[in-house]
């Protein structure tokens, strides 16, 4: 990702302000099938058909299960039997197919924080985007918020999508 200008505002001259330059060119989107997911999948295709980026869609196994993605993606028949978060890849590699978006998708195996976080230096994606499942109280204690998480360990701007 190219950025113009650097600094806080009082290094910056107001002279050297000029048309923006951000540049998006790839961005991950993780997905588990949850509903903010698929709010998010709606945010990153989105951004990827306004921006002109490609998009690269990944679920992380954490090793609870064996997943596996259909060949046919399309039938939604396809689907029966299916995980929801492997169903989440689904969605969003038709729905950025529909929009003229390139797309890849992924299972990803290991911990949650860390494969999104390596897969979006891998991928040299420029933003991840996610959602916001909403955990309180004692289970974010004791779990913690996967989107909180990636927004603190990655060097990449993370959009985190809420459902209200």
């Amino acid at each position: 990702m190219k950025v113009c200008i650097k600094g806080a505002a009082e290094q910056v001259k107001m002279g050297e302000i000029d048309d923006v330059c951000l540049d998006f060119d790839r961005i991950l989107l993780a997905t588990d099938g949850s509903e903010p997911a698929i709010l998010a999948t709606q945010y990153a295709v989105t951004l990827a058909k306004t921006l002109g980026a490609s998009l690269k869609a990944i679920f992380v196994d954490d090793g609870m299960e064996a997943l596996q993605l259909p060949e046919e993606t399309e039938a939604d028949d396809t689907w029966e039997g299916y995980h929801p978060s492997i169903k989440g890849l689904g969605i969003a590699k038709v729905m950025a197919e529909r929009n003229g978006v390139p797309v890849e998708i992924a299972v990803i195996q290991g911990g949650v924080t860390k494969r999104i976080i390596k897969t979006a230096e891998e991928y040299g994606a420029d933003m991840i985007v996610l959602g916001e499942t909403g955990r309180t109280g004692l289970k974010r204690l004791g779990m913690g918020s996967i989107a909180e998480s990636v927004l603190r360990g990655a060097p990449i701007p993370v959009l985190v999508c809420k459902v209200d």
